[in-house]
């Protein structure tokens, strides 16, 4: 579907499966979602990924690697409908296997997902939704040239976990700056 330097993001095959549960259930990569999911879990999550596609013609696509044909993950688009003062809205997200972090394949992917959205797609907007702990996530929609919206109390995590608040970058077709200025300097110490 999509083409990077190194990237296939492309819809996701039953066969995809155990390379997603594999990476959802390390902790290291759960480290900013409530928990770790397991293989009948991801199952779930692989055929609503395929519905959405199928449904709106994107997803949160499987990023494969060029080189070995190997799933690392996921990038891509969604819509969400969940309650808040940004939905409904179409959200760009990833998660990525811990062996490939460091290498900026979210990046990569990322930017072939938002030129996606306002070339082909012609969206106006896409937003991005992060734990305000997730540092490398807040970078990479820094990189990204999106730009910080708010925070807010996100409605699927309970009101005082440790992952709330939440945050909210967005990007916009004409990549005008719409946000509220940037939070706080972000720092990893």
């Amino acid at each position: 579907m999509l083409r990077t330097e190194r990237l296939h993001l492309r819809p996701w095959m039953i066969k995809d499966v155990p390379s997603l549960a594999a990476i959802n259930a390390d902790p290291r990569v759960m480290e900013h979602y409530p928990r770790t999911l397991n293989k009948r879990e991801t199952d779930a999550q692989v055929r609503r990924f395929r519905a959405h596609h199928k449904e709106h013609g994107f997803c949160y696509f499987a990023a494969e690697q060029h080189a070995d044909k190997r799933v690392v993950g996921f990038v891509g688009l969604a819509r969400q409908d969940f309650p808040a003062y940004f939905t409904p809205c179409v959200d760009i997200g990833w998660r990525l296997h811990p062996e490939v972090w460091g290498q900026g394949l979210a990046l990569e992917g990322a930017r072939a997902c938002l030129a996606h959205a306002f070339e082909t797609l012609q969206l106006g907007e896409v937003i991005a939704v992060t734990t305000h702990r997730n540092l490398p996530s807040i970078r990479i929609m820094q990189q990204l040239g999106m730009h910080y919206r708010g925070a807010f109390i996100h409605p699927r995590l309970p009101p005082r976990s440790r992952l709330q608040p939440c945050l909210v970058y967005a990007a916009t077709s004409d990549r005008k700056d719409d946000g509220d200025g940037e939070p706080a300097e972000i720092s990893a110490d």
